[in-house]
C-alpha cells in the first residue's frame, strides 16, 4: 500500500474525529491524540516483541488486540490489519515468528510514525 493511500486513511480518521475544518481546539485536540499515539506504541511494540519471544499466547493475542484498537483509532488501518493478524494468530494458539512479524510491523510504524509527525505538525500549526 502506498503512503499516499495510509495518510487517506489516517486524514480519514481525522475528519471523522475532528471534523471537516476543524477549529483551534480541535486541531489541537488531534494533534494532542496524534502525539500521544506516536509516543506509546514504540514501547508498547518493544512490549509485543518480547511477548513473541515469551511463547505465551493470551499475552500475545490480548497485547496485540489492543495494539490493534489503538492503530484504528488514529486510522493507521495496514498497521492495525498486522496486529489483528498477530492477534488471531496467537487465538488460534499460533504464535507468529517474532523476526518475521516485528519486521513487518517496525516498518510500517515508522512509515505512520513519520506521517503522523507531519500531520501533527499540520495541526499544530494550522490558524
Amino acid at each position: 500500500m502506498e503512503v499516499s493511500t495510509r495518510e487517506g486513511e489516517i486524514r480519514a480518521r481525522l475528519v471523522d474525529i475532528g471534523g471537516d475544518e476543524p477549529g483551534p481546539a480541535e486541531r489541537a485536540l488531534l494533534a494532542r491524540l496524534i502525539r500521544s499515539f506516536a509516543g506509546k506504541v514504540p514501547g508498547k511494540v518493544d512490549r509485543l516483541a518480547e511477548l513473541l519471544r515469551g511463547g505465551d499466547p493470551e499475552a500475545v493475542r490480548d497485547h496485540a488486540h489492543g495494539l490493534k484498537g489503538s492503530a484504528a483509532n488514529i486510522g493507521a488501518d495496514t498497521l492495525s490489519g498486522i496486529f489483528a493478524e498477530v492477534e488471531q494468530s496467537a487465538r488460534d494458539g499460533v504464535i507468529p515468528d517474532a523476526d518475521m512479524t516485528l519486521g513487518r510491523i517496525c516498518a510500517e510504524q515508522a512509515l505512520v510514525l513519520g506521517l503522523l509527525d507531519e500531520l501533527a505538525r499540520e495541526m499544530e500549526s494550522s490558524p
